[in-house]
């Protein structure tokens, strides 16, 4: 090669890479150090040629040349294979650790074709000469090997595909990458985590995939002997069904696992899209569970080991937090110390975790309720269509014509409310027709504000004169 021809690769090779930086090319990008590396050495024969040393300087050139010149048309032939023929031609995706594979294997074929014809080597005798070191090195990097094979062996699988969910001993996380030497998972904590792919060869793997598949989380607590199996089973049947990440089919899976020292042990077998997300899913299953079963007066227990003396503490009355609830409520504001206290004693006091359901669209209750503390939010038909805070009432409709329930109610937060007795409440109605004409109003005023909002939507106004139809249709359910 001339030194003239030499100088003109050697710019010809920075031009480009001068261009790539324009052009943001990334089949360029792929091949800036290819390129650089035939510029240099382009650039550094035309020194030597300049110079006229020749020599073996002269044969040292031409091979850093032809390396450099035969690197670049490997890498070419790799982006071309992989990059072009395979994943847009074919839309076959060639995991990374079998491109570095067949990459190495041709870089090393390059080197070998190099020597043998710019230096007349004896490639197989020298590696014959050296099979003390071949055989130092492989005990050397026989751990690196091992990972390598493995690595090999998982990509050949295609079980670790980038995006899906694994959990290897013990740890759960998302493939980012499955490399020569380790698979990259990145955990619900945000972690990277590197574990070598000889360890998860041998190790026992969960394969989650990404959310194709259902997978069953057992959540585990104890109820107190005193309640009944098959009650405790059906109020975390309704626990299970309200909570989001748990599907319908299949069907939860309420189990009674043994009968423990302080209670009876429970495992819920709950079934998610993403099991990745057990944490959150038992966290909001025992959260409400808590207030669930609290709620049926069933006693979660736990086991005593010493005697601890504290001070004796008076205990939540339930009693007289309705009647407080009660009389601080707006529908019921101004009635007589008695008839307040008549409602309480037949009153329920519940309490319900965020989120949880205090009623439900289409079921079947006359049960009219108080918000003591906390924001309640009702849903109709899924949307958002009102909020009900401390001293405010819900579920008068269902009270009055004893139809199923017309909205959903939720916990906006923690929420306590007061169940009212709906016969203490009507005999109560009969005796005080000014109440009968507020709760009339109110329910009313609901009914317009539901229909006005379903007006927007598209849907018939309100028909007029609805709060004396209500108080009529009152009158006539208290009248017996």
């Amino acid at each position: 090669m001339s030194a003239t021809f030499s100088l003109l690769v050697g710019g010809a090779a920075f031009a480009i890479l001068g261009l790539g930086r324009l052009v943001r090319s990334q089949v360029l990008r792929h091949l800036a150090g290819a390129v650089a590396f035939l510029g240099l050495s382009a650039l550094a024969q035309w020194l030597v040629l300049t110079a006229n040393v020749g020599g073996r300087w002269e044969l040292w050139s031409d091979v850093a040349v032809l390396l450099a010149l035969g690197y670049l048309l490997a890498k070419l032939a790799l982006l071309v294979v992989f990059d072009w023929l395979l994943a847009q031609r074919m839309h076959v995706v060639v995991p990374r650790l079998a491109r570095d594979v067949v990459a190495l294997l041709l870089y090393v074929l390059v080197v070998a074709t190099v020597l043998r014809y710019g230096l007349e080597m004896n490639v197989g005798g020298l590696l014959a000469g050296t099979a003390v070191v071949t055989v130092v090195v492989g005990f050397a990097l026989q751990e690196t090997l091992g990972a390598l094979l493995a690595g090999l062996a998982l990509a050949w699988e295609q079980r670790f595909e980038a995006g899906a969910w694994v959990e290897v001993d013990g740890i759960v996380g998302e493939v980012e990458e499955l490399g020569w030497r380790s698979l990259v998972l990145r955990t619900r904590l945000g972690e990277r985590v590197l574990i070598p792919n000889s360890q998860v060869a041998r190790a026992r793997t969960h394969l989650y995939g990404e959310g194709e598949q259902t997978v069953a989380v057992p959540v585990r607590l104890g109820v107190a002997y005193g309640a009944s199996p098959y009650a405790v089973k059906e109020v975390l049947q309704r626990v299970a069904a309200d909570v989001p990440l748990v599907l319908a089919d299949p069907a939860p899976q309420i189990l009674v696992r043994e009968f423990a020292e302080s209670a009876v042990a429970y495992e819920c077998r709950l079934w998610t899209h993403e099991p990745w997300l057990a944490a959150d899913l038992t966290d909001a299953f025992l959260t409400r569970a808590h207030a669930a079963l609290a709620r049926a007066g069933m006693e979660i227990p736990f086991p005593q080991r010493s005697v601890h003396l504290v001070a004796e503490r008076l205990a939540e009355d339930p009693v007289r937090m309705s009647r407080d609830a009660l009389a601080g409520c707006t529908l019921f504001a101004g009635l007589p110390d008695d008839a307040v206290a008549l409602l309480a004693n037949t009153a329920r006091w519940q309490v319900f975790a965020p989120g949880e359901a205090v009623v439900r669209e289409g079921e079947a209750s006359r049960a009219l309720y108080v918000v003591a503390r906390g924001e309640a939010i009702v849903l109709h038909a899924g949307q958002e269509v009102a909020r009900v805070g401390g001293g405010e009432v819900f579920g008068e409709m269902a009270f009055l014509s004893g139809a199923p329930r017309a909205a959903t109610v939720r916990a906006a937060g923690a929420l306590a409310v007061v169940e009212v007795d709906s016969r203490a409440l009507a005999a109560l109605l009969a005796e005080r027709r000014e109440l009968a004409e507020e709760l009339a109003n109110r329910m009313a005023s609901r009914q317009e504000e539901l229909a006005a909002r379903e007006a927007m939507a598209g849907a018939a106004a309100a028909p007029k004169g609805l709060a004396s139809f209500l108080l009529e249709r009152l009158l006539r359910l208290v009248g017996g």
